[in-house]
């Protein structure tokens, strides 16, 4: 016969053959256990009573109450009736002023009363109510619950936008427009110029800002943080601005300066990414068809600044004094094709400083209008000539123009340019039907500058030059000057030199 013995927590199991006792002290601790569960009855049952009594005590006192942490709008209501949170709300509200701060760390006060708002008696306060669980009002001492509500006061809109107005802070001398982030090429490099908020403040959203405050019982309100600015539109962390960025750095790092009359021209990086196009992702790029309508459309507005042949001229000439001047061959046009070409090649190498543009005509300077500081001038009213080289005048002389009583022969007013100058020439007119020449007169220095107009001696004067000759007995419309004046003048002046003619 097989015996098998188990020992677990002192109970020890025999087992013989189908048969098996239990230890007698174990049996004697179920007996104890078994007499004591009716006292654990009972005192289940006085605390289930009492639960149940407290929790009725605090559903009846939660019954026509706010529960605990409970808060509209951010006041307090808890374990408030609706009527006396109709009276609290009341009070908080009226009277109330509120102090908005603005972004330049100074503020102003805006009473209640002056706003034209109060509190709203009629507000559903019952609603909210409602919307409590007066049956879970245990759970109210473990959580606060915000409610909001809209209707808590009345509004009179237009004593409330007065009020706004008549802020020191909305006066137009203090309303500062926000500039947005851009980029700017400075010192042949691309950067981003950080945004400016600016000091314009957005009316309809102040007003909403302050109701909202007196809504809440706020006594103070920053309104830069509450976004009561007009903000700029691109900041400085815009993607759209850093891929014109990077666009630009490769595409548009060029600065070229063009030299007028009227002030240098530059075109640089500043304007040269406005040329760059975008594509669906954002992304900025060359698109060469764009990029040279774009150059063409500045060219085209640059030759308006140099094309000048003929135009009316102002200059300071000799003795400091102001003429004004129409017509002559003098000045410049621009070839704007070609310098569509050329441009568009300087850009693509990056090129900087100064282009000298591809144009017809003569122009010696950009200073003084075009004219410069060394040219000669003709006064026909005073019939008088001067040389000035380097702003000095170093030489000047009586002159006789042409008749001035003949349309045909009078001396053309206007700018022009010395393109010629030679020694001993013979002077005739234009060749007769009959092949003869109208005059045929040799002079020792001849410096044209309209066509067959010019400067030279005239010794069949015998030194009579100035005052009204020029009237009745004036030359074909050259400019006769005294021997040895014309023989200065040839030494002395160039080809190219300016020569303005003028009444």
């Amino acid at each position: 016969m097989l015996t098998f013995t188990l020992k677990v927590n002192r109970i020890l199991i025999l087992v013989k053959e189908g048969e098996y006792t239990m230890d007698k002290e174990i049996q004697k601790n179920q007996q104890r256990k078994i007499r004591l569960k009716p006292k654990y009855k009972v005192t289940l049952v006085i605390i289930a009573i009492s639960i149940f009594i407290i929790y009725f005590i605090g559903f009846m006192y939660f019954n026509d109450k706010f529960l605990s942490h409970t808060t509209i709008n951010n006041i307090d209501v808890s374990k408030l009736t609706i009527k006396q949170t109709h009276q609290k709300l009341n009070e908080k509200i009226q009277n109330h002023s509120l102090d908005l701060m603005f972004i330049d760390k100074t503020k102003e006060t805006l009473s209640i009363t002056d706003c034209g708002i109060q509190y709203n008696e009629k507000s559903p306060i019952n609603t909210l109510y409602k919307q409590q669980n007066h049956w879970l009002w245990f759970m109210s001492f473990f959580k606060t619950e915000n409610l909001e509500l809209d209707q808590i006061l009345t509004i009179q809109e237009q004593k409330l936008m007065n009020s706004i107005e008549s802020l020191n802070h909305l006066n137009k001398e203090k309303q500062i427009a926000p500039v947005n982030a851009k980029i700017t090429y400075k010192d042949k490099k691309f950067t981003i110029i950080k945004e400016e908020v600016g000091s314009t403040i957005d009316k309809n959203k102040l007003k909403e800002i302050i109701i909202s405050a007196f809504s809440h019982g706020k006594s103070q309100v920053n309104v830069l943080n509450e976004n009561g600015y007009i903000l700029p539109k691109i900041t400085s962390k815009d993607k759209k601005l850093n891929h014109l960025l990077e666009a630009s750095q490769k595409y548009a790092n060029a600065s070229i300066t063009y030299q007028t009359t009227s002030g240098n021209v530059v075109l640089d990086g500043n304007t040269i990414m406005s040329w760059l196009s975008i594509d669906e992702s954002g992304n900025y790029y060359r698109d060469d068809k764009t990029f040279k309508e774009n150059a063409t459309k500045f060219v085209k507005e640059l030759a308006k600044k140099i094309n000048n042949i003929g135009t009316k001229k102002t200059f300071t000439v000799a003795n400091g004094r102001r003429v004004t001047v129409n017509g002559g061959n003098y000045g410049l046009k621009l070839k704007q094709s070609q310098e569509v070409e050329e441009l568009l090649k300087d850009i693509k190498a990056s090129k900087h400083g100064i282009r000298k543009p591809v144009t017809s005509g003569v122009q010696a300077s950009y200073t003084n209008n075009g004219l410069g500081h060394t040219y000669a001038e003709v006064d026909l009213t005073k019939q008088h000539i001067y040389y000035v080289k380097n702003g000095k005048v170093i030489l000047e002389s009586d002159c006789v123009t042409g008749k001035h009583t003949d349309p045909e022969r009078r001396t053309p007013a206007g700018t022009y340019y010395l393109y010629f100058k030679q020694r001993n020439r013979v002077l005739r007119g234009t060749r007769l039907p009959n092949g003869q020449w109208p005059y045929e007169t040799p002079v020792s220095y001849w410096m044209a500058f309209n066509v067959g107009i010019g400067f030279h001696d005239a010794s069949w004067r015998h030194g009579k030059f100035g005052g009204n000759i020029y009237i009745n007995d004036g030359s074909h419309g050259c400019i006769n000057l005294p021997p040895y004046i014309a023989k200065q003048l040839y030494e002395n002046i160039t080809t190219k030199t300016p020569v303005v003619v003028h009444y």
